[in-house]
């Protein structure tokens, strides 16, 4: 790895913490994007066949949590994504355990997190727009910080349950951003 990409992604000694930083800043900055674009198209219940019988754009809210749940508690769920957030950056260098690959998974559930806590917190409500089918088995709308937070757990599983992303033999100096 050359040495500007180790000084921004970080070492396995803890390191910069630039890429994360970016990674999640980059997915709530596309998550607040895109719910504006919805929210200026159309009031809450507008509905776009993109791919009949497949997928939809469509406007709706979510008060709850994944699937609604605890929708009579918003304001306790953005209460929740700020302290899951505060943790994560608290915690951020012993979670990372010296793993690069571990701060790819941070960035994108981070990233995640902020874009719906936003939500939360200034519309009362998520925005969510991305709807899948098949026929008429809908699958609960989503978005994009749904979409980071999905991709940073799997890739946590993958992790923790099968090693992906682990190093098999030391790294060099080089590797490591040393010079």
């Amino acid at each position: 790895m050359s040495s500007k990409l180790a000084i921004f992604v970080g070492n396995d000694r803890g390191g910069y913490v630039g890429f994360p930083l970016w990674l999640g800043l980059s997915v709530a900055v596309l998550d607040q994007l895109t719910k504006l674009l919805v929210v200026s198209y159309g009031e809450v219940g507008w509905s776009i066949t993109v791919l009949p019988g497949l997928f939809n754009l469509v406007h709706v809210r979510n008060y709850g949590a994944a699937w609604g749940i605890f929708s009579e508690h918003t304001w306790l769920l953005g209460v929740v994504s700020l302290v899951a957030y505060v943790l994560l950056v608290v915690f951020f260098r012993n979670l990372c355990d010296g793993q690069r690959f571990l701060r790819i998974v941070y960035g994108c559930v981070s990233g995640g997190i902020v874009g719906n806590m936003l939500d939360r917190f200034f519309r009362g409500s998520v925005v969510d727009f991305l709807d899948f089918h098949w026929g008429p088995h809908h699958f609960p709308a989503f978005n994009v910080a749904d979409i980071s937070i999905t991709c940073g757990v799997i890739l946590l599983f993958l992790h923790t349950l099968f090693g992906f992303g682990k190093h098999k033999e030391p790294i060099s100096a080089e590797e490591a951003g040393e010079l």
